[in-house]
C-alpha cells in the first residue's frame, strides 16, 4: 500500500456578496488609482459600511485632488497563508468620493483602524460596482 497524497487545493470564484463579506473580515487592503497619468497604489485601512467600503488615508495631495470629484478606483484585499498557500483575494471596482459630512466622518473614523504610525486625515467611500475574487481552500474543506 502506498501512502495517500494530500488532495490538491480547490480554487473557486467568489460571488459579490461573498467578496463583500470577506472584505468585512479584514481591516486593510490596497487602493489603486491614476495619479499624474500613472497607476498609484497605497496600503490603507478600511471598514465596511453597509454595502459601501470606507477607506481611511493620511493626507496626500494626489489623493485629495483625485477625490475632489467622484472617481473610479480599484481596491484589493486578501488573506493568504504563506505556508499553505490557502486563502482568498477580492478586487472591488467602484466610484469613490470623500466623506465630508461631519457626523458621517466622525462615525467612519471610529470604525477605521489606521495602519501603525499613520493617522486618518481623509475618509473616502467607495460604492462597489464590480466585486470579483477567488477562494483557495483545502479539498473537502467547508465552503
Amino acid at each position: 500500500m502506498s501512502p495517500q497524497s494530500p488532495a490538491s487545493p480547490v480554487s473557486r470564484e467568489l460571488s459579490r456578496d461573498e467578496g463583500l463579506r470577506f472584505l468585512g473580515n479584514v481591516s486593510f487592503g490596497r487602493i489603486v488609482f491614476i495619479s499624474r497619468a500613472m497607476p498609484a497604489l497605497r496600503l490603507v485601512s478600511h471598514a465596511m459600511d453597509d454595502d459601501a467600503l470606507l477607506v481611511g488615508l493620511p493626507y496626500d495631495s494626489a489623493i485629495a485632488s483625485l477625490l475632489s470629484q467622484v472617481t473610479r478606483v480599484v481596491y484589493e484585499a486578501d488573506l493568504m497563508d504563506a505556508a499553505t498557500r490557502l486563502g482568498w483575494s477580492v478586487v472591488l471596482t467602484g466610484r469613490a468620493g470623500l466623506v465630508e459630512d461631519p457626523r458621517e466622518l466622525m462615525r467612519a473614523r471610529r470604525s477605521l483602524r489606521p495602519l501603525p504610525g499613520e493617522r486618518i486625515d481623509v475618509v473616502m467611500r467607495i460604492r462597489p460596482e464590480l466585486v470579483t475574487g477567488f477562494d483557495i481552500r483545502a479539498a473537502g474543506a467547508p465552503g
